[in-house]
């Protein structure tokens, strides 16, 4: 398992970069682990740094991807409210843009079929892309699988079976690309004068702003806004047309970015140009605009410790609400012993019974998280927490979470 050192942008192959964020050595965040595997356990450099010409924040080394995608234990539809979120994504889609049952849908990344199992039944042509062996949990027999990356050569593939898509969805996907040129000339060829692009993507000045560095680990390769993006898109004849923000993604905070083809029914509107605007005033390719971030971030950390040690101390028993990949940054970034945090809550079942990257707390199901009397939980899915607050039986047995972001504080 060999990681190497980046040293050309990923987006226009600039040598001009320069690191703003040091997290250390972690372990991957989505390789929970056997008891057997603890003792085997590998860590890499996590750290970002900018482009200073186009403006692109990226991992500051290149990881095997093929050995974090052969072990792979995230299971989307795992979790209610993002498996709600989709549906909401899929009505709202089929609405607004008026898509016929009788048109192809491909979901790129589709890992157990989230999002594509929300198309309404009358929609058979529905095919999805995934490469890591959650594409085995696929239940909806509508969907056909490619088990490959997607790039340029397997769009060909795709394009020998089936027409072109009338919509292309990629959600919580770009991030984890690691020859993104290649990626973006895959879609150029699936596009036409009448079809549409929907990625979702957290934001990398919400990142920044609000010092919410859980995003970063080693499967999501690259931190985006919107100027970089703009250069790898026009650059291969695809143009960003609309965006709406989230509060919701897969990973917190989220823009859902629109595009189509540079000769397309779609017209770019202003709102596009305003943002490009005003990430050129923010800073988005000076390095001085990310020098504080590290400093936030290290007060976020010590003012979570400083909780979680006090209400030790104060003799509550502590543990954490589901074992999310973002979660493993958090908790690697803490430091907390063992003995303070002892069991993490989690309804994935490729999960329980294993341990956490890293930390190595024992991941149980919700059950024997209660019944453990847990005080406090350490809410590691923390862009969930509405949603956990009114449907978690944790929460209605007594518990309450300690919420990292994007405002510290305890429910």
């Amino acid at each position: 398992m060999k990681n190497s050192p980046l040293n050309v942008c990923r987006i226009c192959k600039s040598r001009k970069l320069e690191k703003y964020l040091d997290l250390g050595k972690h372990p991957f965040s989505n390789s929970f682990l056997t008891r057997n595997q603890v003792k085997e356990e590998k860590k890499f450099s996590l750290a970002v740094v900018l482009c200073k010409k186009c403006g692109l924040s990226q991992l500051s080394i290149i990881p095997n991807t093929k050995f974090i995608f052969s072990e792979y234990d995230y299971l989307s539809s795992s979790s209610s409210a993002l498996s709600n979120h989709y549906k909401n994504l899929v009505k709202k889609l089929i609405k607004q843009y008026k898509i016929k049952s009788f048109e192809n849908i491909l979901d790129i990344g589709c890992n157990d079929g989230i999002l594509l199992k929300h198309f309404p039944k009358r929609f058979k042509k529905l095919t999805g892309f995934e490469p890591s062996d959650a594409s085995k949990y696929i239940k909806d027999r509508r969907i056909k699988l490619f088990k490959n990356f997607f790039g340029d050569a397997t769009s060909k593939r795709y394009l020998k079976k089936f027409n072109k898509p009338k919509l292309i969805t990629i959600t919580n996907v770009l991030a984890q690309i690691p020859n993104l040129e290649d990626f973006v000339r895959g879609l150029k060829n699936l596009l036409n004068e009448n079809n549409l692009i929907v990625i979702e993507f957290p934001y990398l000045l919400d990142m920044i702003n609000s010092s919410i560095f859980d995003v970063i680990y080693h499967e999501h390769l690259s931190y985006f806004s919107l100027t970089p993006l703009d250069y790898l898109f026009k650059k291969n004849g695809i143009q960003m047309i609309n965006y709406e923000k989230l509060t919701f993604g897969a990973s917190g905070p989220a823009i859902r970015l629109y595009l189509a083809n540079n000769i397309s029914i779609y017209k770019q509107t202003k709102k596009i140009k305003k943002t490009l605007i005003n990430e050129k005033k923010w800073g988005i390719k000076k390095i001085k605009r990310y020098k504080n971030f590290k400093n936030q971030v290290n007060l976020r950390i010590n003012k979570l410790r400083n909780i979680i040690n006090r209400k030790h101390k104060q003799g509550f028993k502590l543990g954490c609400y589901t074992a999310s990949s973002k979660g493993n940054t958090l908790l690697n970034c803490l430091k907390i012993k063992k003995d303070i945090i002892s069991l993490v809550s989690e309804n994935n079942k490729k999960k329980i019974g294993k341990f956490t990257p890293g930390t190595h707390i024992k991941i149980v199901n919700d059950r024997k998280f209660i019944k453990e009397k847990i005080q406090y939980a350490l809410l590691l899915s923390w862009n969930y927490k509405n949603f956990f607050m009114k449907k978690s039986n944790y929460i209605k047995n007594g518990g309450k979470f300690i919420v990292p972001f994007p405002k510290t504080h305890i429910t």
